[in-house]
């Protein structure tokens, strides 16, 4: 099974004219690429997904909007998922740790008016469970999949902090399961760079041979896409240069997926 592998541009990618990072980064030999909004009004194909991730906590009715430009930019340019959260986006500097009834709710009615926004246009709403968020682990992503009617965007580093079996949780979400980021990690819930951090791929507790044959196991044909946030190294190491870290994610990935890409 050959998966499309795709890199978000981020890291340093989202302030680079959105051709120039799609010629780095097919150059590189990457097939796709997920957007983020940095080039919501200017990205170009190829694409895979748009990464919206409002938190949708903190500012319910500003983050359903926004998400809802995200999902007319898809549809207009043929991107077939826009990954969401639910928020509280603990890292942004305006967010409140906050997990009380009313934050559900917010964040609840604003992922249903996304899916329902979304659905005509024929674009899938993915959310991705993700740390500090309402929606950060097996069990509450369970409560927001049952409540709406979204996807999965299946992030394994999110479930590391976690504990959840991140092989057996992609079985039972199965062909709920639209993307998939590729992001290692280690450590627990808490702090990011205090608690845990994410790290390059192959460092962290990710299992990745199961990871990848339970994928295979329930037929999941989408993309791997590459989420860089190991910053430090980014920084002291590849002194904040995009490409290189493009790059090395590459030979990272392609080390670990030998036998299943053919």
């Amino acid at each position: 099974m050959k998966w499309p592998i795709a890199f978000m541009a981020n890291v340093g990618f989202e302030v680079l004219p959105a051709q120039q990072v799609a010629d780095e980064l097919l150059g590189l030999g990457y097939d796709t690429i997920e957007w983020t909004m940095g080039h919501l009004d200017t990205l170009v194909s190829p694409g895979c997904a748009l990464s919206c991730q409002q938190d949708l906590v903190t500012d319910p009715s500003g983050g359903l909007q926004n998400t809802r430009n995200a999902i007319d930019v898809a549809a207009e340019r043929g991107i077939p998922v826009v990954n969401v959260l639910t928020g509280p986006n603990l890292w942004e500097p305006k967010a409140v740790a906050r997990y009380d009834s009313r934050a559900w709710e917010s964040a609840l009615d604003a992922l249903n008016e996304a899916c329902d926004y979304a659905q005509p246009l024929g674009v899938t709403i993915s959310l991705e469970p993700c740390w500090g968020t309402l929606a950060q682990d097996g069990a509450t992503a369970r409560r927001v999949l049952a409540a709406t009617p979204c996807s999965v965007t299946f992030d394994p580093s999110h479930f590391v902090l976690s504990g959840d079996d991140t092989p057996s949780l992609v079985r039972e979400w199965g062909d709920r399961i639209a993307h998939v980021h590729l992001k290692d990690a280690f450590g627990r819930s808490g702090l990011e760079g205090e608690d845990f951090h994410f790290c390059l791929l192959g460092e962290g507790r990710v299992p990745w041979p199961g990871f990848f044959a339970a994928l295979e196991e329930v037929g999941y044909l989408g993309p791997l896409s590459v989420e860089f946030e190991s910053y430090n190294y980014l920084e002291q190491i590849l002194k904040n240069d995009p490409t290189k870290a493009a790059r090395l994610a590459l030979e990272q990935v392609q080390a670990l997926l030998p036998d299943l890409q053919t």
